[in-house]
């Protein structure tokens, strides 16, 4: 239910800079989900204070949500809350707050299949009901709001799909001669196979969230320095050494991006 109202500023804010405009209450509301992930991710981990500083004091994350407005913020702090609401036993707002951000962000959509593994393996019972009514109502608010034109929302990632930006590790590869293919095709297979491991240990009761979307920054061919919050705040809250480095390292590789050293 919260994904329709961001949805709608997205699409006033875009109008309203193509006409010149800046959009302050965009951006303030994106700086102040930056604030509130951190604070669920601190909440969330065992060590409190280690998982502030990972995301709260990250240069790269500061420099992009304390005015730039991405609704990756939103989507971050909508995972954040799903996980935080999951583990004080409020599954069905839990399963909301996984709509909501899947509407906010398609990233959200990779950790779904892990969750529910673990909590299979865990014996821990979903918000089956709550994510299909929250399903429900976004998509008829939206729908008798815009008609099927909400659904164009979905087109930038198609977009995206078929762009590639210099930072990408694909690109990297085809810039070492490689053809655009098959470097793309070696990235997604080899995201496949990593995936198809993490369903396994999920399956084994241990969902590792921020591993996958950190092979997942790996692999995609349009890569920019605020999508480094996909991995780091789930990094933060999961005592996973390997996804907690990986997450610092995209950093500090796209900080440069941000940032000419």
């Amino acid at each position: 239910m919260l994904s329709l109202p961001c949805w709608l500023a997205g699409a006033h804010s875009r109008r309203r800079l193509s006409a010149g405009i800046p959009c302050w209450p965009c951006k303030s509301l994106a700086a102040l989900a930056m604030l509130g992930t951190v604070a669920l991710a601190a909440l969330l981990a065992r060590r409190r204070a280690f998982a502030a500083a990972l995301v709260g004091w990250n240069p790269l994350l500061a420099l992009h949500f304390a005015g730039g407005g991405h609704n990756d913020a939103w989507m971050a702090l909508l995972v954040m809350s799903a996980l935080a609401l999951g583990a004080s036993g409020r599954r069905q707002w839990a399963g909301a707050a996984w709509v909501a951000a899947i509407f906010v962000k398609w990233i959200a959509v990779v950790f779904l299949p892990l969750r529910a593994l673990e909590a299979r393996a865990r014996g821990r019972r979903v918000g089956h009901l709550g994510f299909a009514l929250a399903a429900v109502v976004v998509v008829a608010a939206a729908s008798a709001q815009f008609g099927w034109h909400w659904l164009e929302a979905f087109g930038p990632l198609a977009r995206n799909a078929n762009k590639e930006t210099q930072f990408a590790l694909p690109h990297r590869l085809k810039e070492l001669g490689v053809p655009r293919e098959i470097a793309l095709g070696l990235f997604a297979a080899a995201f496949a196979l990593a995936y198809l491991w993490l369903v396994r240990q999920a399956w084994r009761g241990r969902a590792r969230l921020g591993l996958a979307a950190g092979l997942l920054l790996c692999a995609s061919p349009y890569l920019v320095p605020w999508y480094a919050v996909w991995a780091l705040p789930v990094a933060a809250t999961e005592d996973d050494p390997p996804a907690q480095w990986l997450a610092v390292a995209i950093s500090a590789y796209l900080l440069r991006q941000r940032v000419p050293i």
